[in-house]
């Protein structure tokens, strides 16, 4: 007997792609599903799209709240989940038919609480690209971990993976009592009531719960067939533009890495991999498109990556990370060079 698998689709002004995205869900060849759609608050007609789509299809549930953030609108998913299995579309976001059904065949192929596939990022439906030959196989929690780290074909993003729900109603085993001794981990905190929730109100909010729940896991199936198409608009300014918030990422990273490396002391090359990944793409965005602007913040990561250049060198960390990192911390004019050499050349971040 299949399964009943909780689909969740936080929906807030998306009329432009909430179509598509929910055509992608209702005509998934897995047919046992709950597809839990939260409006959360929205001001254009993405309501009157999702009328239309409950209409068509008794499977959807709809949930109306106020404006809260991604974060909370997935949490209210969870709580009305009634399923043994729940997965995360973003609604401007879309599936392939197949999507469910293939990471619930590697769960139970596996016998694993959770399933991942591979994502393309997308700015039209003409870039869509399928993989005809695939290959999935079976990773502990600490590979897993390690290819997120060092972003192996294991996104730490919360869609594009299949979860037992249990990871999120059973009582965490990780304790997370001693990293909040620090009061700016208090907001990173993914546990609500001794269950696995999405810290509000912080942007990376994924990245504050998924290695979590794959250490909880204890193992993950990891397949690489393209199912999950993750849309970037071409036309937002506002995706290369740095915010003030967005250097709350690096108290995000502190907890994390502190957490990880208490579970696996082993990883701390992966670790520093992550850390300087994050610096560097934050300091590329600025140095290109806001040299004037976070005078304070540009100083904080050049310090910081000058501090670790000698454990950089001597680390196993990608050369191209490596390299990112010790020109940033020596020389602001030979940084942009690179980054303006590496946008013309087209190098993968």
């Amino acid at each position: 007997m299949k399964c009943l698998i909780s689909v969740v689709v936080p929906v807030y002004n998306v009329e432009k792609y909430i179509d598509r995205c929910l055509n992608s869900i209702i005509n998934q060849t897995y047919r046992k599903l709950e597809i839990i759609i939260v409006n959360d608050g929205s001001t254009d007609n993405s309501r009157k799209i999702i009328d239309k789509f409950s209409k068509m299809d008794s499977r959807i549930i709809v949930i109306d709240k106020n404006n809260g953030g991604l974060s909370e609108a997935r949490n209210v998913g969870i709580n009305a989940a009634t399923g043994d299995y729940i997965t995360f579309i973003d609604s401007d976001d879309f599936v392939s038919y197949d999507y469910i059904e293939y990471l619930y065949s590697l769960i139970e192929k596996y016998k694993v609480k959770v399933a991942s596939s591979f994502y393309q990022i997308i700015s039209s439906e003409d870039e869509i690209k399928t993989n005809e030959e695939y290959i999935d196989q079976k990773l502990t929690a600490r590979e897993a971990v390690n290819k997120m780290l060092y972003r192996e074909n294991i996104a730490h993003i919360a869609c594009g993976k299949l979860y037992s729900l249990d990871l999120f109603r059973n009582k965490p085993t990780i304790n997370f009592s001693k990293f909040f001794s620090r009061k700016e981990y208090y907001e990173f905190n993914p546990v609500e009531n001794s269950m696995y929730k999405f810290p509000v109100g912080i942007l990376n909010e994924d990245l504050a719960l998924i290695y979590f729940l794959i250490i909880e896991a204890g193992s993950i199936a990891q397949g690489t067939k393209k199912t999950y198409y993750y849309f970037s608009n071409p036309d937002s300014i506002s995706r290369s533009r740095v915010k003030k918030k967005d250097f709350s990422v690096f108290s995000l990273y502190e907890f994390v890495s502190s957490v990880i490396l208490d579970y696996y002391p082993d990883l701390d090359d992966a670790v520093l991999e992550f850390r300087n990944t994050i610096y560097v793409k934050l300091y590329k965005r600025i140095m290109l498109n806001q040299r004037n602007d976070y005078k304070d913040e540009q100083k904080f990561i050049k310090e910081q990556l000058k501090k670790s250049m000698a454990r950089t060198i001597k680390s196993k960390i990608r050369r191209v990370t490596k390299i990112r990192s010790i020109v940033g911390g020596l020389s602001d004019s030979l940084f942009i060079i690179l980054c303006k050499v590496e946008n013309i050349m087209g190098a993968k971040s």
